[in-house]
């Protein structure tokens, strides 16, 4: 069931690229200052990540949802997108926000289920090359996904909120 479920929110949305790729949401360069995201509308804030001036610097790009959900992508200098993280009402559309690597999550998912004999609750997906965490309830989703080989030198996991 959990399955059906994640496969049932995966909905239309633009498609540019996604984890691992280009930004999927346009990346508005006039908006400075997370949190000043209006609906549809997008918010960038850049960050240097923790530790020496020779550590690599990202971006978060803030996208709120036509349905209220905040998105934020976190993209290299390189506009290559290593993590995203959500928050809202409905869960945003994974299929598009995971791209290539969605299979897999639905694979994952799959496997879990059949070990643990079905069930419902958060789902969490850890592999070497993709991490997913999920979570909430109706009216109040959470979660980030990451690829734990692509966050840039001094950003941890931590740092994805």
């Amino acid at each position: 069931m959990l399955v059906v479920a994640a496969a049932s929110v995966a909905t239309i949305a633009p498609a540019y690229a996604g984890l691992g790729g280009a930004p999927t949401y346009p990346v508005t360069a006039s908006s400075t200052s997370a949190g000043a995201a209006s609906q549809g509308g997008a918010a960038v804030a850049r960050f240097a990540a923790s530790g020496n001036a020779a550590s690599s610097t990202y971006t978060v790009s803030q996208t709120t949802l036509a349905s209220g959900t905040v998105v934020n992508e976190y993209i290299t200098a390189g506009n290559t997108v290593f993590a995203l993280s959500w928050e809202g009402p409905t869960m945003p559309p994974l299929n598009t926000l995971l791209a290539t690597y969605f299979p897999s999550y639905v694979q994952a998912l799959t496997d879990a289920h059949t070990a643990q004999g079905g069930g419902y609750g958060s789902a969490v997906v850890r592999q070497s090359a993709l991490v997913v965490e999920t979570g909430g309830h109706m009216g109040a989703f959470v979660g980030r996904a990451y690829l734990p080989q692509a966050l840039p030198q001094g950003v941890s996991a931590d740092d994805i909120k």
